[in-house]
């Protein structure tokens, strides 16, 4: 029964053949060529899509407008909601923490994949906030110490207050380029101003 009340029918492919391989071939078509109403496909899309990864609501809008069905995009992300398959809130956290991995992205650089994932600037700063945050907690460090990890991994073993001066500028454009603020990376190589 197709969903809201719409009365498209739903069609089946016949199988092919009568017996053997080719038969068991035309179940299977039968099976995943089954026409459906454009939400149940968008549905069964975006089910697919998120248990490949998690996702922001609006990746999955974009997702379903491109393969052209954005007329059903906003009923798919409401459905997905209601179920708790989708939320942005606890998407912009996960994601910030996975960002911020130690030797992975500085905060700066993280919050702007946020963004670009469709999450609103307040909830990614917070997101990477609390993801910086956590890192300073004891082990961690915040964002020098995140910083630290990454310069060390570039410089392969070697002592940050040893490398020449053209080496500790030229990783100093990396760490700022990773998203770090020019106070993490003056804390971590001394001597580097901010560049904001």
């Amino acid at each position: 029964q197709p969903p809201h009340g719409s009365h498209a029918p739903v069609l089946r492919h016949a199988a092919l053949g009568s017996g053997g391989p080719a038969r068991r071939q035309g179940r299977r078509l039968q099976d995943r060529e089954v026409l459906t109403t454009p939400l149940e496909r968008a549905r069964s899309k975006a089910l697919r899509w998120l248990s490949a990864r998690p996702r922001s609501e609006a990746q999955i809008r974009r997702r379903l407008e491109r393969d052209g069905l954005s007329e059903v995009a906003g009923e798919v992300v409401v459905w997905l909601s209601r179920l708790g398959y989708l939320d942005d809130a606890a998407f912009a956290r996960e994601r910030a923490r996975s960002l911020l991995a130690p030797g992975r992205l500085g905060p700066r650089l993280a919050e702007r994949r946020l963004l670009s994932a469709g999450i609103p600037p307040p909830a990614a700063r917070e997101a990477v906030a609390a993801a910086v945050a956590e890192a300073g907690r004891p082990g961690g460090g915040g964002e020098a110490a995140l910083a630290r990890i990454l310069a060390e991994r570039r410089a392969r073993g070697a002592a940050l207050d040893d490398l020449p001066e053209r080496e500790r500028a030229r990783l100093a454009r990396f760490l700022l380029g990773r998203g770090f603020s020019g106070g993490a990376v003056s804390r971590v190589l001394g001597g580097w101003l901010d560049a904001e």
